[in-house]
C-alpha cells in the first residue's frame, strides 16, 4: 500500500457508535466466495450505512460505515470539482484501476464512496476532505447485518431506499425477475419479503414478460404517494406505487409508463426538490458514450395511466440517435451536455458526476428549467437559514416585500414531516432543540404553495 492510503481498520465493533439502521449486527468475515456486485448508501438522517449485494449467496449486507458526524460535511463538500480521481486511487491501491463502477454520496457528511475495479476485482474507498483524502474500506472489520433475499447465484440488479424501506431487484439464470422490500431498522439474518415481477416490454413484442427484470430502481414521493420508478433494457420505463407492491401478493405487474428507446440505463436517480420531481437517467447513447437525461414528473406520478399513454401507447422520450423527442418540452424531458461514467445524488437539485475517463468528480445542476413567474418569485425570495449547523434556534430570513406570512415545515432526509410552524416578520425563528442530531430539510410555503427549501444540520 502507498503511504497516502489511510487503511480503514477497526479492531472491534465497540469502536462504532450505535447505528439506528441496524439491530444486532455481527462482525467477522462478511463473504467467503465471490465478490460484491454493487452498493448503495442509505441514511435515516442520523445514521448512514452501506448496502452491498452478493450474487453468489443471494444475500444483501447492511454495513456500518461509522460515518454519521454532521460536523464533517463542510470539509468534505466538493466546491466544484475533484480531479485525477482514478489516477489517485490507483496510486493509493498500488494497482492500476481499470474503471470505477459506481459512486455514492453520504448525505450526512458528503463523503464520496467509490467502487473501483482492478480488472474484475472490486475495491471500496471513501473520499473525504473535498475528495483529496482516500480511505480504503475493509468490510471484514466492520459491523454488518445479513439479509436473506433469494437463492444463490442470482444477479442483483439495483437497490432503492425511501420511506424507511429498502427495495432490491434481481433475476436468476432463468431471467425471472424478483422485487423485494424490507423496513428499517434491519435485524441480522432477517428475510426480505419479495414478489416475482412481470414487465410490459413494447420492444419485446408488446407483452408482459416475467423474464424482464427491473434493471434500475428508485424511490420517489410525489405529494402523499410513494412510487417505485426506473428503467429496463432497451429501454421501457416504469413507475408503480409502493402500496401496490407491499399491500398485495403474487405476481407483481409492472406497466410501461414511458420509453427512452434503445440502449441500456447505467444508473438512475429520483429527486423531489419540493416544487417538482424528476428521474435522472444516465443512459448509454451508442456510440457517443453515456448521457444524462431528466424525465419529468408527468411520467412518474401516474399520469400515463389516466390518459392512456402507457404500455404499447407509452411515449418515446428520445429517438434512436439519443436526441430528445422534439414534441416534448424541457420540463417533460431534457438532455444534459457531457459524457459520464457514473453519478450520485448530491442535493435536491445537484448530482455529483464522474467523467467518462473516471478522473473528474463534478457537480451538475439538474433544476435549471426556464422559470415561470411563480418560480421567479421563488428565486427572488432570498431564503436563508442561520446558523447552520444549529443546536437550539434556526433563524429564517427572506424577502418580506414579496411574502408577509409563510409556513415552514421541517422534514427528515427520508421524507417524514417532523414539525411545522407559521413564520412572519415578528416570528422568524424555529426551535430545533427537540430534534435529534442529523440532517434535515426546511421547506417554506405561501398559502399552501411551495416556495423554496434548504437543508440544515442539527448539532
Amino acid at each position: 500500500m502507498k503511504k497516502n492510503l489511510l487503511v480503514f481498520l477497526l479492531a472491534s465493533a465497540l469502536c462504532f457508535a450505535q447505528n439506528s439502521l441496524m439491530v444486532s449486527p455481527q462482525t467477522g468475515t462478511m463473504i467467503t466466495s465471490g465478490t460484491i456486485s454493487n452498493f448503495k448508501l442509505i441514511s435515516d438522517g442520523s445514521s448512514a450505512a452501506l448496502v452491498a449485494t452478493h450474487n453468489a449467496s443471494g444475500k444483501v449486507f447492511i454495513v456500518d460505515i461509522n460515518d454519521s458526524n454532521p460536523a464533517d460535511k463542510a470539509a468534505n463538500t466538493i466546491a466544484t470539482t475533484s480531479t485525477n480521481v482514478k489516477t489517485r486511487i490507483s496510486a493509493a491501491l498500488g494497482q492500476t484501476v481499470t474503471s470505477i463502477k459506481n459512486i455514492e454520496v453520504n448525505p450526512i457528511t458528503n463523503a464520496v464512496y467509490v467502487m473501483a475495479l482492478v480488472n474484475a476485482t472490486p475495491y471500496f474507498l471513501k473520499l473525504t476532505n473535498a475528495g483529496n483524502t482516500i480511505t480504503a474500506l475493509d468490510f471484514n472489520t466492520m459491523p454488518y447485518c445479513t439479509l436473506n433475499f433469494t437463492n444463490a447465484n442470482c444477479t442483483f440488479q439495483d437497490i432503492a431506499w425511501g420511506g424507511n424501506r429498502l427495495f432490491v431487484s434481481s433475476n436468476h439464470n432463468t431471467l425471472n425477475g424478483e422485487l423485494g422490500y424490507i423496513s428499517a431498522p434491519f435485524t441480522n439474518n432477517t428475510t426480505i419479503s419479495k414478489r416475482s415481477t412481470t414487465m410490459f416490454k413494447s420492444n419485446w413484442g408488446n407483452m408482459y414478460i416475467t423474464s424482464a427484470p427491473l434493471e434500475k430502481l428508485n424511490y420517489v414521493k410525489i405529494g402523499n404517494t410513494e412510487y417505485l420508478c426506473g428503467l429496463t433494457t432497451c429501454a421501457p420505463g416504469f413507475s408503480e406505487t409502493v402500496s401496490s407492491l407491499t399491500s398485495n401478493s403474487g405476481l407483481f405487474t409492472v406497466r410501461e409508463a414511458f420509453n427512452i428507446n434503445f440502449d441500456e440505463p447505467v444508473k438512475t436517480i429520483a429527486i423531489n426538490n419540493g416544487s417538482n420531481a424528476y428521474l435522472l437517467d444516465l443512459h448509454q447513447n451508442f456510440p457517443s458514450g453515456n448521457n444524462i437525461y431528466r424525465i419529468g414528473k408527468k411520467y412518474l406520478d401516474g399520469t400515463p395511466f389516466t390518459n392512456n399513454t402507457y404500455n404499447n401507447n407509452a411515449v418515446e422520450l428520445r429517438n434512436f440517435s439519443g436526441n430528445p423527442n422534439t414534441n416534448l418540452t424541457e420540463e417533460e424531458f431534457k438532455m444534459f451536455p457531457g459524457n459520464f461514467s457514473s453519478m450520485a445524488y448530491y442535493s435536491n437539485c445537484e448530482l455529483l458526476t464522474l467523467s467518462s475517463d473516471h478522473q473528474t468528480l463534478a457537480k451538475l445542476s439538474v433544476c435549471d428549467a426556464i422559470l415561470s413567474t411563480a418560480e421567479q418569485n421563488q428565486k427572488d425570495i432570498n431564503f436563508e437559514l442561520s446558523p447552520n449547523p444549529a443546536s437550539d434556534l434556526l433563524h429564517i430570513s427572506y424577502n418580506e416585500n414579496l411574502y408577509k406570512n409563510m409556513e415552514a415545515e421541517i422534514y427528515s432526509f427520508d421524507g417524514k414531516l417532523i414539525k411545522k410552524q407559521m413564520i412572519n416578520s415578528q416570528n422568524k425563528k424555529i426551535s430545533i432543540s427537540d430534534l435529534h442530531t442529523g440532517n434535515y430539510i426546511l421547506k417554506v410555503f405561501h398559502k399552501g404553495v411551495y416556495l423554496h427549501s434548504k437543508s440544515f444540520i442539527k448539532k
